[in-house]
């Protein structure tokens, strides 16, 4: 509950900081109803769609998916148009820069391509699409994190201790070694974390099966688990578990 608080303060913050681009953001997209150019590779487009979201809408799921709607009102004369922003905005998305906005990725898919005729998009994209999504859904900060198990007798829930890291890894990585050294540096001033350590370079169908449970695509990855088993934080760097942990008042 307490970092529940945490994240709504933080996101008042960031709402309140962005409210002098809320002018601008009314009028940035005027005239975009009278686009006629090309919507295919169109570099110019995607920037200023980059741009309005990076710099002109406070980086909160809920922000950005208003804006998304706003926007794809404005264009819903022009469904090539359309088509293109969302699909922008989707693999934009994907790989967000903030945790939370991985949500905005569930969203565009709960709202536009799971409803949607668009362009390009076939029963196997929707599939993919529809899977990420689910994922992210699954892993969605504040939820309990999947259990799995990490030997014959003990499993994920089954650990005690007041945070739990897990660091998902690649034994021939060197940035993941880099990563274990970080780690090991923060383990020494916290002893109430718990790190549980699983090598992705194995043959283990149990470790396999982590690869869709935990949406890992590369390596190094972190998530910071509470006592509860839920996700404080993922896809972090080792640095930064100290601030996350320290949220918690």
């Amino acid at each position: 509950m307490k970092l529940k608080i945490v994240v709504i303060i933080l996101s008042l913050f960031l709402g309140f900081c962005s409210l002098p681009a809320m002018g601008q953001n009314a009028h940035f997209w005027d005239g975009i109803e009278a686009f006629d150019g090309p919507t295919d590779e169109n570099p110019v487009l995607a920037a200023q769609l980059d741009f309005y979201f990076d710099k002109m809408v406070a980086p909160l799921p809920d922000s950005i998916t208003n804006e998304i709607d706003r926007l794809v009102e404005k264009t819903s004369f022009n469904t090539d148009l359309r088509d293109f922003i969302l699909w922008h905005l989707l693999e934009k998305y994907r790989h967000p820069e903030y945790m939370s906005q991985d949500q905005v990725f569930v969203w565009l898919y709960d709202h536009y391509f799971s409803k949607l005729e668009i362009k390009d998009l076939s029963a196997a994209n929707l599939a993919l699409i529809r899977n990420k999504a689910e994922s992210f859904r699954r892993l969605a900060l504040f939820n309990i994190a999947p259990n799995f198990a990490i030997s014959d007798s003990v499993d994920l829930h089954s650990v005690e201790s007041e945070y739990t890291v897990l660091f998902f890894y690649d034994h021939d990585c060197d940035v993941c070694h880099q990563e274990m050294q970080e780690l090991d540096s923060v383990c020494v001033v916290h002893p109430e974390i718990t790190v549980l350590a699983i090598d992705m370079n194995t043959d283990d169908i149990r470790v396999d099966a982590l690869y869709d449970l935990y949406d890992i695509e590369t390596t190094p990855l972190i998530y910071v688990l509470d006592r509860d088993k839920r996700i404080m934080a993922k896809k972090i760097r080792a640095r930064q578990i100290p601030w996350v942990t320290a949220s918690r008042f």
